[in-house]
């Protein structure tokens, strides 16, 4: 199951097709790093987030170059070592075919696949989420043992790891402080007072600054959002055959620490993304989406052993029945997998990689042409040349990007303003509902040339996404 789990996920990343915009956010910047564009200290600090897949896209980079297939293998390695985590945890708590049915649901998820294929940090949080668990587990097993020091050494390693590749990751330490409380509460008692609180308050500042719990924080002055439809949707309607046998089969988890520490772990993440978040990715559920293969397996496996006493019936049967209907689950290999199955437009994958390069082939001397755009995050990996002026949806006066150094500008005034300064330029604009202003986007309809348009990406010719570059000042430079 983990061979073929690898081999699908390597497939889809094959055809080196182009980043979105987060993708190639954070790989610009390794990839600034590794350039030596940027130092290490700098790029790190200034990003101030994914810190750790800062650091896994430049090891992937020192190994196998600077491409975009270099850029995901990480997370095909994560997503296949997730197969085994789902199989190491739910055998656990089940049996050997409880494990076989979760790992190939795991393996096979079309949510799996899609994000196991993407330069994001999510599918190794979902992963080292599983092994946390399974190696809690451990340590409850051999709780006499004298070496269960190493196990805990382990799991806080894989924990702070998930914490530094994103804020999301924080669950891993949720979990694990929840089932060793006990045993915290005892090793805390042992240790002088003089040394256990200046340790404690130095961990504090430390998680505070790096997993930016100040923003995290502030989401909760926000005020409160009703994404309980949108949930209700994926969850029920959509995976409803996986997600009430999985409930079931986690309420029949016997260890209660592990239940207890499963809800706290989760709660928050629920609460934030049907409350507070304004954009409804379901890339942060999916944590969630590790475990309902675990408890799916769970459940199948008691009811095989409670009404049959042969689970290894039931799972196959199930497998079966799952793999033939084809629903939420791919069934042969393929080149790209969609992240937009679940919900349309969660990610707006337009074809960055051809439209740059169609750039530099109607204009050589891009480099040297003023430009304005709604962001940089996909520029950041497809080009080194810096936008004149940035035009977004902010509710503030100009503000400089907070990594490079240009400027953001909310509205039309400022771009009439910016645009005089230039004689001739260039605009990028994603012809949607993006984050460039709309009276913005109308103006340069109207007023701008159209160049050149790209529709979407070839390897998913379906999904539109269409860019559009348009200039002024050119015509009239050759009328001169």
């Amino acid at each position: 199951m983990v061979l073929v789990g690898l081999i699908f996920r390597l497939r889809g990343i094959s055809t080196d097709h182009s980043f979105w915009s987060d993708e190639a956010y954070i790989s610009g910047i390794s990839k600034d790093i590794f350039a030596g564009k940027v130092s290490f200290i700098d790029g790190l600090m200034g990003l101030r987030y994914q810190l750790f897949q800062v650091l896994t896209l430049l090891g992937s980079f020192q190994l196998f170059g600077v491409t975009e297939w270099a850029a995901r293998l990480p997370g095909v390695i994560w997503g296949t070592l997730g197969i085994l985590g789902t199989f190491l945890v739910t055998k656990k708590y089940s049996n050997h075919w409880g494990g076989i049915l979760a790992a190939f649901l795991s393996a096979f998820l079309q949510i799996n696949l899609a994000n196991s294929t993407q330069a994001k940090p999510y599918t190794a949080i979902q992963t080292l989420f599983l092994f946390t668990i399974f190696g809690c587990n451990l340590i409850s097993e051999k709780n006499k043992s004298k070496n269960t020091w190493i196990y805990h050494t382990l799991i806080l390693f894989g924990a702070v790891m998930a914490a530094l590749y994103h804020t999301l990751g924080i669950i891993c330490l949720v979990y694990y402080l929840v089932y060793q409380l006990p045993s915290l509460y005892r090793l805390s008692s042992r240790i002088p007072k003089i040394f256990l609180y200046p340790a404690i308050v130095i961990v504090a500042l430390g998680v505070f600054y790096f997993l930016q719990i100040d923003i995290i924080i502030s989401l909760f002055f926000r005020p409160l959002l009703n994404n309980f439809t949108y949930f209700r949707e994926l969850l029920w309607r959509q995976y409803g055959f996986l997600t009430l046998p999985s409930l079931f089969g986690l309420l029949l988890i016997q260890d209660r620490k592990a239940r207890i520490g499963l809800g706290l772990s989760l709660l928050p993440i629920l609460f934030m993304w049907i409350f507070l978040q304004e954009s409804k990715n379901i890339r942060y559920l999916l944590p969630l989406f590790a475990l309902i293969p675990v408890g799916f397996g769970i459940f199948w496996a008691r009811v095989g052993e409670s009404l049959y006493k042969n689970s290894a019936l039931v799972c196959i049967s199930i497998m079966i029945l799952i793999f033939a209907g084809g629903y939420k689950i791919v069934r042969k290999p393929a080149v790209y997998y969609s992240p937009n199955a679940d919900f349309f437009a969660d990610v707006q994958n337009a074809d960055y990689k051809s439209f740059y390069a169609q750039i530099y082939e109607k204009y050589p001397d891009f480099d040297s042409i003023p430009y304005f755009t709604n962001g940089f995050d996909h520029g950041s990996w497809y080009t080194s040349h810096i936008p004149s002026a940035i035009f977004i949806k902010i509710n503030t006066p100009p503000v400089q990007h907070d990594y490079y150094p240009t400027m953001m500008y909310p509205n039309l005034n400022y771009f009439l303003s910016e645009q005089k300064k230039y004689p001739r330029g260039l605009v990028i604009v994603e012809d949607w509902q993006s984050l460039m202003p709309d009276d913005i986007k109308d103006y340069i309809k109207k007023n701008l040339k159209l160049e050149l348009r790209v529709e979407s990406m070839p390897v998913s010719p379906e999904e539109k996404w269409p860019l559009e570059l348009y200039s002024w000042g050119f015509d009239a430079k050759k009328t001169k």
